[in-house]
Formats: C-alpha cells, structure tokens, sequence
C-alpha cells in the first residue's frame, strides 16, 4: 500500500507540474524563443533543422496536428517532457535505490537545482528531450546489468538512437559510456556481447538518415562547426592554450549544484544528514568520467562560455547517486516537506509570468508580434514574408497559422523556396544598399525596441538573405 501512495504522489507532482506550464501559455502575449522556433520550423518535415537534430520538430509537428498551431500545443509538449523527467528519473531511482522514500526524494532534489525549476520549466525543448533521453539511456543500462535479454538491448537502441537524434550532446554521454566500459567489469559485459548489435542495428537505423544530411553534399556540417564555436565563445584570434575554460566550467558545475550542496552541508551540519560509503560501481564511474569528457572538451575547445543548461541534462540521473551517497535522518517526513516546497515553487513559476505583466516587469513575452501580422496581413497579403529570424517567423505563424512563411536565418531550408514572384522581407535595422529602399517601417518594436524596415522584391530561390 505504501509504493502505490509513493507513486501516485510522484504522479500527481507530474500532472501538476503539466498543468502548470500549460496554464503560463494563456498568461503569455507571445512565445518562448524555443517555442517560437519549433513554430516556425514545424511547418516541414526535415531530416534535420538549424543546428540541431530534427526529433523535437517531429513531435511538435504532430502536436500541432492534433492540437492546431497555437501556444497550447507548443506548451503541451514541453510540459509532457518536464512530467517524463520526473517520472523517468523516479522509475531509475527505483531500480538503483530500492528505497521508495529515497527514490522519491531524488525526483525533490530536483526542485534545488535551479536550471531546471526554471529554464527547462518555462522554455526548454531540446535540453528537455535530452534530459528524458539520458535519463532512459541509464535506466536501460541498468536493466542491461540485471539482465542481458534482446528485449533490453533493443529498448537500449531505440532510446540511443532517441538520443541522438534529440540533441548532438548527446555524443557525450555516449563517450562516457565506451570509456567506463573499459574501466568497469559490468559496462563491459554489457558492450562486449554479441547482442550490443541489436543496439548498434536500431540506432544506426534511426539515426542514418539525419546523419547523411547533415554530413552530405550539401554541407550542413560546416553551419554546425558555425554554431558551436559560436555557443562555445571559441577565439577567433589565436590566443594560445589556457586553463581558463577549466575554471569557466567548473563555474558552471557550481552554478548548477550551489542550492543541492547547501543543502546537503547544512543537512550534515544539523545532523539530519549523513554520507554513506559509496560503492565504486558502474554508475559512480560514469559519474567521474561523465566530469573529465566534459572538461577535456572545453579545455581541448577553449570554451570561453559554459551554460548551465547544457550540463544538465548529462548530470540530472546522477541525482540518484547523491542520494545512494547520503542517509537522512527521517525520510518520510523530508519527503512530505519536499514535496509540497515542489508544489510551492512550480507554483511560483506559474504566477510570474502574469505577476511581472501586472508589475510591467519587462519580458519579451509580454510584447505580441500583432503589429507585424496585421500590417502584413492588410498591406502584404499576396506577397511572400520573409521575417528577419525564427523568433519573429514563429511568432507571427502563430497569428497566421494557415500560412508558409521563411525566416532569414533558416540556413536547413537550402533552396526551397516559394515560387511566388512578390516578396516582402522584414529586416532589423536598415540595408545599407542604396539599390533597394524600404516601402514601410515599424519603429521601436517589443522589448528591445527594434527599428523594423520592409523591403519588397522579386522572389527568387536564393532570396534570402543569409546567416
């Protein structure tokens, strides 16, 4: 009796949680800049999209064929990603802890780590698939430990060949893996058998695809290696070899685990709380290699930048570790207090939103793109638009779901192009072309008070201008 009411609470916390990032939507003038990209790049099925892997736009494509193009159905996918997290991380805890209490108190922890009460909350998309995809990578793993079945090495291959096509971080969860599998007698029976090729079968199948598009001729690897320098903060200028990265990643780890650590000393200080010896498994060892592939990276790359989020997502499972890790002194009672705080913050996030509108606190969601729309729609409704980036392109598909629009910043799109021959382009700022003059303008638009110019031209396939 006592598991069923621990799972319905987990439950319950992830049905409230569902609900409380579709309720922000109606509190919203426009969309997240994640969900505005997912509605500018759902018009299409791709074999991949900008610089990431084409699953999210997938799902979001059937979202909106169930629920129409609007901000519930951008809303509602994100929400049933956040409610998979906690789901998923509690059914691993479950198999690794075996405690229920303490397997529910690695799903709590959750609400101390920052980044994800609220980024992954309230707009992200594909750090939130990943998140679920990892989570489902160690849970197989863990399975594949206790049994070796077909059954569990094509589960595995599907959730990898998932990954992968959820974000390309993903690759470094992969590394960990192949390394602690030469370092660790359990991972290596696991890689070393003969059926790792139903695995390897199923992720190559799935990810085969996407990976020719991206590595053929058309050369969308190089807008790729673009990106990540640019996210990375790569140097142009050669600056030589430095362990600041080292320093700027380690940074970010304590960004990411600050609230989670004082919790943990304050607990150990007040005697609520004290540390177990840890068993030297398989998945304490993913935990340690998991921290040097990272830092080799951005020490290799001489990252000047290291988001929080982009840790999370490889280092949420290891929760379950902390948990292993540490005993506290009455766990039925920590889980009661960590699960309505749970419930006080999510509530929180979902008052904000509405709460910094009334306070005129300002953020871009509260500036709606209704201008843009309707001077397109009354004065440029046979022409092609062509919006400065995916942000304006999917904020304004919204308002116009019945039409296909482009964004300037679309490099995936190649050159398919609407045939119609009257375009009307939408730019931040003035061209600096004497050629070309513009027919109309918005002036000090949304938060950043952007001076909006519309060009109008003949369309052609390379119209577009370029990233």
């Amino acid at each position: 009796m006592g598991k069923n009411v621990s799972v319905n609470k987990i439950t319950v916390l992830a049905i409230f949680s569902f609900v409380a990032i579709t309720v922000i939507t109606f509190f919203k003038s426009a969309l997240e800049l994640e969900d505005a990209e997912q509605a500018y790049y759902s018009q299409w099925l791709r074999w991949g999209y900008d610089d990431q892997p084409p699953l999210y736009t997938w799902l979001q494509y059937g979202f909106n064929t169930i629920f129409q193009v609007n901000k519930l159905a951008f809303s509602i996918l994100r929400a049933s990603l956040f409610a998979g997290i906690l789901l998923g991380l509690y059914q691993f805890a479950q198999l690794r802890v075996r405690e229920e209490q303490k397997s529910k108190l690695a799903v709590l922890l959750l609400v101390l780590v920052p980044v994800f009460i609220d980024f992954t909350f309230r707009r992200l998309s594909h750090t939130s698939l990943l998140c679920v995809s990892v989570i489902a990578s160690y849970y197989c793993i863990q399975k594949l430990v206790s049994c070796k079945s077909i059954s569990n090495y094509l589960l595995l291959g599907l959730v990898v060949g998932v990954g992968i096509m959820s974000k390309y971080n993903y690759a470094f969860f992969l590394v960990t893996f192949a390394l602690v599998s030469l370092w660790d007698k359990e991972l290596g029976a696991i890689v070393f058998n003969p059926k790792i090729l139903v695995s390897v079968f199923v992720s190559v199948l799935l990810v085969a695809p996407h990976a020719y598009w991206l590595l053929g001729p058309d050369g969308f690897q190089s807008y790729l290696e673009s990106s990540l320098e640019e996210k990375i903060g790569v140097e142009k200028v050669e600056l030589g070899f430095s362990l600041m990265p080292i320093l700027i990643y380690l940074k970010g780890l304590f960004a990411l685990l600050l609230p989670v650590f004082l919790f943990i000393g304050i607990g150990y200080f007040l005697k609520f709380v004290s540390f177990n010896k840890l068993k030297m498994d398989w998945f304490a060892k993913m935990f340690i290699v998991q921290l040097l592939v990272l830092g080799m990276f951005f020490l290799v790359f001489q990252s000047q930048k290291v988001e929080t989020r982009w840790l999370l997502p490889l280092f949420v499972p290891f929760v379950v570790l902390l948990v292993e890790a540490v005993s506290f002194k009455n766990n039925l009672k920590l889980v009661v207090v960590g699960y309505w705080v749970f419930i006080a913050v999510i509530g929180v996030q979902t008052l904000r939103t509405p709460i910094e509108k009334m306070l005129n606190i300002p953020s871009s969601v509260h500036f709606g793109f209704e201008p843009i729309a309707q001077k397109l729609k009354v004065k440029y409704d046979d022409y092609q638009w062509i919006l400065p980036n995916v942000t304006y392109a999917g904020n304004v598909r919204v308002l116009h779901p019945e039409r296909t629009l482009f964004s300037a910043d679309d490099y995936s799109l190649g050159q398919s192009i609407s045939k119609k021959e009257k375009q009307v382009e939408i730019i931040i700022g003035p061209l600096e072309e004497k050629q070309r003059v513009a027919v109309d303008s918005l002036i000090g638009f949304g938060k950043e008070r952007e001076n909006l110019y519309f060009y109008v031209g003949q369309g052609t396939k390379n119209s577009l201008s370029q990233p």
